[in-house]
């Protein structure tokens, strides 16, 4: 009962189903309660002993919106992301309740040293623009640099775009992105001011103070450019945590660690079938991430 709860379907659902389909009454109040049975092991997951050899970490704070007692608010959680010596990706650590800033990380990052990652194999921290995140990442990761995430770069650009031009920058913006080299992205990031900078300077000085990082990718493997390049993959464990909440009535402390545990779960068993740098990797992420960026755009009201 626990399990087809948390795969989605809701204590209504199953009450109804359970007397047709098991020969037992079961009550909505008893499948909420029986989540309790494998939270202990849901927690020992998340606190999991990390024996791997993680080369680069994909960091991010996110909101997975929380109903409880009939009210639904977002609750601010940390996500750690791993690409291990294979190129597989995992999930490293998920701190629910936890806030976005560089004190909270520093607690996280001593926390994974603590069940076993080794600083000196980390060599990238792919991150959004949590002001000091970047120089905290360095000092806790000497051999490291860092990648600024474009899904969040862009969107913060746009914002600041008049709207007449937004689509116009978009365009440019992408150039600069999906280029072919960092010799040809920094030509395009030229285009952009000769273009653009005079009529949508506030955008284009949003993009130009983090454009070395927002680059960084380059350094690495072509292989590897779509992977690197977003932290789109914690957005895909935002988006999954939505879908298994929705029939729930309500969520405790313990049932969002569960919730949290079995999606990341999930998502981690599809991506263990291919590594970052294959080809069957970068055309999902690409038309993933071409689609996340334009349903974020569509959210602030960019899209004429």
């Amino acid at each position: 009962m626990a399990m087809l709860h948390l795969a989605g379907l809701s204590s209504r659902t199953l009450a109804m189903m359970s007397k047709r389909v098991l020969g037992i009454e079961v009550s909505k109040d008893t499948i909420s309660e029986s989540l309790e049975l494998i939270h202990d092991e849901a927690s020992g997951w998340l606190e999991r002993p990390l024996s791997g050899k993680y080369w680069a970490l994909y960091v991010d704070g996110t909101n997975f919106k929380v109903q409880r007692r009939g009210a639904t608010k977002a609750e601010p959680s940390l996500v750690v992301l791993g690409i291990d010596e294979n190129n597989y990706r995992s999930i490293l650590a998920i701190e629910p309740g936890t806030k976005d800033n560089c004190d909270s990380w520093k607690a996280v990052f001593a926390n994974l040293r603590h069940r076993g990652l080794e600083s000196k194999h980390v060599r990238l921290g792919v991150m959004d623009g949590l002001p000091g995140l970047e120089k905290l990442f360095k000092e806790e990761f000497p051999n490291a640099v860092t990648q600024r995430c474009w899904f969040h770069a862009l969107g913060n650009a746009l914002r600041k775009s008049p709207e007449r031009l937004r689509g116009a920058f978009k365009v440019q913006a992408h150039k600069i992105m999906y280029a072919e080299s960092e010799n040809q992205a920094r030509i395009a990031f030229d285009q952009l001011r000769e273009v653009l900078a005079g009529e949508a300077d506030r955008a284009f000085k949003c993009l130009a103070k983090d454009i070395d990082s927002l680059l960084t990718f380059f350094k690495f493997d072509r292989q590897l450019w779509v992977a690197l390049r977003t932290t789109n993959s914690i957005e895909t464990i935002n988006r999954q945590f939505k879908r298994r909440t929705k029939g729930m009535d309500s969520l405790g402390e313990k049932t969002l660690e569960s919730v949290l545990v079995f999606t990341a779960l999930k998502i981690e068993y599809g991506w263990q079938l291919h590594r970052i740098d294959s080809n069957v990797f970068k055309q999902h992420q690409l038309k993933e991430e071409k689609n996340t960026i334009e349903m974020a755009v569509e959210e602030i009201g960019l899209l004429n």
